[in-house]
């Protein structure tokens, strides 16, 4: 059994092992590998700021989180124990909370639920209310035997025998109702399943030998004189023992225990355990190589960098959003990579990123056209140079994600398609919608929905943009945002074995789709000295409707630093790129039968 990886390298002899924090360290040793996690749908831990020491975590198998609380440590002849207090705490919106006490609904009424919950050890009742059973861990003297116990009832049932109602006389439980009901050791054994993981993939072996063990149980009924007394209603006490090691340490530590189950196997007869303890990953995360050979797992080891279309009418706020997702990479130290593509011949947003290795623009074309055969070349280019944990594809804001859904599938031997993902300006969504199809074909297209710029519109214009975007595509997550602040792990989780949406819905096939068939035109204008800020803000200020948008970067005469010059349906904003600027200024405008008398004598005025 190999300790030595969740241990301190360095202990004094007589020192007692805290087991407590030895079983997290499991799972941190384990959560390495990002196969593990994804295996068992890890989400993280955290350590519970205050005392007694407890610690809180997220797994795929609930929406809530569950808490660890250190209650007891002791030892004797047989080794070392801890017994932990077994919590979860249930999503607000979550159904199960209406199957637990009334104590637990308050709580997670309150506002501060999920910010209380994560120091829940410090809590006057600590968590009570949310308590699922024991869980205990002992360790063989010659610390070659770790046994871990988990004892929950089937059922936490208590029952309100005179009722409770209201101090007006509504009653909340009828008498004789339960207050609670949930299936606690259910509950339990999802946590259960992926710490066992963890120490079997720790420990370098699968346990030696599993058991379980029943026996009757009791929930409580209650009277309004607050008495209380056992309830005798068919409820089962279940224990669940995992057992790691030797013979020798076998027969100090556990085997007792193990003596009591009605069912106990080692590895070669677990098919006779009952359900889920028969096929539970726990006998196989020690070996993850061979887990990689199965074709059952085949996705927990794609080493392909995911692949996310970004989408969205021109002025959305794809740059905006893609900075963020670039921040979000970089502080886990993985890298993003980005094929980006824009209308006209000078690259603009290529500029505006922070990073800007890693990233191939096509320009001059739109990739959902002309250049999408180039799309190939740029994924292998990319990839051999950086090995990105991500590629975005950014497309230009006149393209239609439809036309190169059948390049995409090309592709497959080098990406995983992630996502399509489409933000939408929430100030101008509604007209876009409206008078445009490629914008319509765009939010069709998507898996995910950026409602962006919501800060410039009043709810009751969100709710009824809503509701066109949902006509046009109810499949696709919705998220509302301001500023293009979503967060890239919740839109963007890698976890194969979570439900995904399906592809996008079949479009019946059409002409070959370019900008000049919709009426886009674009123009570029150049700048070799600084222009005077009074005159470009007036000649951004007398742009016509058919200008829809320009960006650029110029020099301004009163200004040392370039400045990024964005416009959207009137709107336009000056900023500055924060960076070293070496080339002539330009705008480039983007519209339809676009009037640009302003911006030519804005040229002419420069040259």
């Amino acid at each position: 059994m190999r300790l030595s990886t969740v241990l301190p390298t360095q202990r004094h002899e007589n020192r007692l092992v805290n087991l407590p924090e030895m079983l997290c360290n499991c799972l941190l040793a384990a959560c390495q590998h990002k196969e593990f996690k994804r295996l068992v749908g890890w989400k993280g831990m955290a350590v519970c700021p205050r005392a007694p020491q407890g610690w809180t975590f997220k797994v795929r198998a609930r929406p809530g989180v569950y808490g660890l609380a250190t209650e007891r440590t002791w030892r004797d002849e047989s080794g070392q124990h801890a017994r932990l207090g077994l919590h979860y705490f249930p999503a607000p919106d979550e159904p199960l909370l209406d199957t637990m006490s009334l104590a637990a609904s308050l709580a997670a009424a309150r506002p501060d639920y999920i910010e209380t919950l994560r120091r829940f050890t410090a809590m006057a009742d600590g968590g009570a209310p949310f308590r699922l059973g024991d869980l205990t861990a002992s360790l063989a003297p010659g610390e070659d035997g770790l046994l871990l116990r988990m004892d929950a009832a089937d059922r936490r049932l208590s029952v309100a025998r005179d009722g409770v109602a209201t101090a007006e006389g509504q009653w909340v439980i009828l008498p004789g109702e339960a207050e609670e009901d949930f299936p606690a050791h259910e509950i339990a054994a999802d946590f259960l399943l992926v710490l066992a993981a963890a120490a079997s993939n720790s420990l370098g072996e699968p346990p030696c030998r599993v058991g379980r063990r029943t026996e009757p149980g009791s929930g409580l009924i209650y009277g309004g004189d607050g008495e209380s007394s056992p309830l005798d209603d068919g409820v089962t006490m279940t224990s669940d023992l995992l057992y790691w090691g030797g013979p020798e340490a076998l027969a100090t530590l556990a085997a007792p225990s193990l003596a009591e189950c009605e069912a106990v196997a080692g590895i070669a007869q677990k098919e006779t355990l009952p359900p889920p303890l028969d096929h539970a990953l726990f006998w196989r995360t020690h070996d993850l190589r061979a887990l990689s050979l199965e074709t059952a797992y085949a996705p927990i080891f794609d080493s392909r960098p995911g692949l996310i279309v970004l989408s969205g009418f021109l002025g959305a706020g794809k740059t905006t959003f893609l900075n963020q997702l670039l921040e979000y990479h970089a502080a886990r130290d993985e890298l993003v990579a980005i094929i980006q593509n824009e209308i006209g011949q000078s690259g603009v947003d290529g500029k505006l990123l922070e990073g800007d290795d890693a990233i191939v623009e096509l320009d001059e074309g739109c990739v959902c056209c002309t250049l999408a055969g180039n799309l190939s070349k740029g994924i292998q280019q990319l990839r051999a140079r950086f090995n990105p944990k991500v590629i975005v594809l950014e497309s230009t804001g006149l393209a239609n994600p439809f036309n190169i859904l059948n390049e995409l599938e090309t592709l497959r031997p080098l990406v995983r398609l992630d996502s399509i993902t489409t933000l939408v300006d929430a100030a101008n969504g509604p007209a876009l919608l409206k008078n445009h199809e490629i914008a319509r074909d765009q939010v069709a297209a998507a898996d995910t929905l950026l409602l962006n710029k919501c800060d410039l519109v009043d709810e009751a214009g969100r709710e009824r943009l809503r509701d066109t975007l949902r006509g046009l595509n109810p499949r696709a997550v919705l998220v509302e945002t301001a500023f293009g602040a979503a967060n890239p792990g919740e839109l963007y989780d890698p976890d194969p074995f979570e439900p995904r949406l399906g592809p996008p819905p079949c479009m019946t096939p059409r002409t070959h789709h370019t900008h000049d068939h919709d009426g886009f035109t674009s123009r570029r204008f150049g700048f070799t000295a600084p222009l005077d800020r009074k005159r470009l803000t007036e000649a951004l200020d007398g742009l016509p409707a058919s200008v829809f948008r320009l960006k650029g970067i110029v020099h301004l005469a009163d200004c040392p630093q370039p400045m990024v010059v964005q416009y959207v349906c009137g709107r336009h904003e000056l900023s500055s790129l924060g960076d070293a600027f070496g080339e002539e200024g330009f705008l480039v405008a983007i519209g339809k039968d676009m009037d640009l008398t302003v911006l030519e004598g804005l040229e002419e005025a420069n040259a």
